[in-house]
């Protein structure tokens, strides 16, 4: 993790900190809307994003992806929850810019473990760290921020109504998220030994095995080597559409900038990697 991305995690943390203590307790939704008593370890399922300019944000992601953002309950305006047709995908967090000065906004991909506390205990054997410890949220479950052994951060949660169930490749919907690593090879090993994935190689038709991170025979994740020198180890949060080179135009339309344009010959055209005008970067794919 640069130290832009640290500084700027640290800032939406004391953010929501902050927020947790005012009259009203935050309350951020539950994983699910109707309980499914089921845990599917490795899963990504729940995508925070923080920024530096909320309304700007909300206003992107509305037009680009139909999203809805409501007032989360004890937020005083500083967490929206973001729902996909009226159901809770994501929360969006405002980090004061004064704290952060230039630094780009960033998505948080939460990934799916029985028990958060062991999860950590295997983190720390893997030379990963704690960057935000375990506690418990109401409705939400236990979480925790952590990092891999490269410093990419991500989240992990034990939700308490369970995971939301696998539902495809729905529209305007998370379905995954990528790793971008130094090490691929280490950092598979890693994310194998803290939830168990087994390890697939697919075909995405550039003649170049893609790796995929397996639990239970779904895929969870992909993992990538890093292809620039300037871009540090993360995960990147991906959103199933239907017409990437619609949604690509649009976005750079909505003032979104295109770090990977749609080109045949990286998976066949149906990918492109976009950070919005606050900076945060997700990718869209369409099947």
């Amino acid at each position: 993790m640069t130290r832009s991305a640290m500084l700027l995690c640290m800032a939406a943390l004391l953010t929501l900190a902050a927020v947790g203590c005012a009259r009203q307790t935050l309350r951020v939704p539950p994983l699910t809307p109707e309980p499914t008593a089921r845990h599917l370890t490795g899963k990504f399922v729940w995508f925070d994003l923080f920024t530096r300019d909320l309304s700007q944000a909300c206003r992107f992601y509305e037009d680009l992806m139909g999203w809805s953002f409501h007032e989360t309950p004890g937020a005083e305006n500083r967490v929206m929850t973001i729902e996909l047709d009226g159901v809770p995908i994501g929360n969006a967090v405002l980090v004061d810019p004064a704290k952060i000065k230039d630094k780009p906004s960033r998505w948080l991909s939460y990934m799916s473990v029985m028990d958060v506390d062991q999860a950590i205990s295997r983190i720390e054997q893997n030379k990963g760290s704690v960057f935000m410890p375990a506690r418990d949220l109401p409705d939400r479950g236990r979480v925790a921020v952590v990092r891999d052994a490269e410093g990419a951060s991500f989240a992990l949660v034990a939700g308490t109504t369970g995971d939301p169930p696998d539902n495809g490749f729905d529209r305007n919907d998370f379905f995954a998220a990528e790793l971008w690593a130094l090490d691929r090879d280490a950092a598979i090993a890693f994310y194998q030994a803290i939830a168990g994935y087994d390890l697939e190689l697919a075909d995405l038709g550039d003649g170049k095995p893609y790796h995929l991170l397996v639990e239970n025979g779904v895929p969870r994740a992909g993992v990538v080597q890093i292809p620039w020198e300037s871009i540090q180890p993360n995960w990147v949060p991906y959103i199933a559409v239907e017409d990437v080179d619609a949604v690509a135009r649009r976005a750079e339309s909505l003032g979104g900038s295109l770090l990977v344009e749609p080109d045949p010959s990286i998976r066949e055209g149906n990918v492109a990697i976009i950070a919005d005008p606050t900076g945060a970067v997700f990718a869209v794919q369409q099947r």
